[in-house]
């Protein structure tokens, strides 16, 4: 168990996940691919809305069958306007509209 101090953050030198998946607002095309990601305002940077020029790769990871909750993603590499590049996925066993994600490195 890691140790946490009063306000829930965890104490320095305490363990935490890196990489872990943002929600992201996206607006897909009638086939249910992307075409333009909605960036929230973070530090300092205003919110963006931004099209995605061109989907580089689309991959499925369907994992965990077993389980209450299976995973069942649809990952997305893309290029958006401005040409820096994004990994996204939507989560399959969400509605459509619903379940995006940034996925970070």
């Amino acid at each position: 168990m890691s140790a946490r101090r009063l306000d829930g953050r965890p104490d320095a030198g305490a363990l935490s996940p890196l990489g872990l998946p943002r929600p992201l607002a996206v607006r897909a095309n009638p086939d249910g691919e992307p075409c333009e990601v909605q960036r929230p305002a973070r530090r300092g940077a205003a919110a963006a809305s931004l099209a995605i020029e061109r989907i580089e790769e689309t991959w499925r990871v369907v994992d965990e069958w077993w389980r209450e909750t299976p995973l069942r993603r649809t990952y997305y590499r893309v290029t958006l306007a401005g040409g820096a590049s994004l990994t996204l996925f939507h989560d399959d066993t969400q509605p459509r509209g619903e379940g995006w994600y940034e996925q970070r490195y």
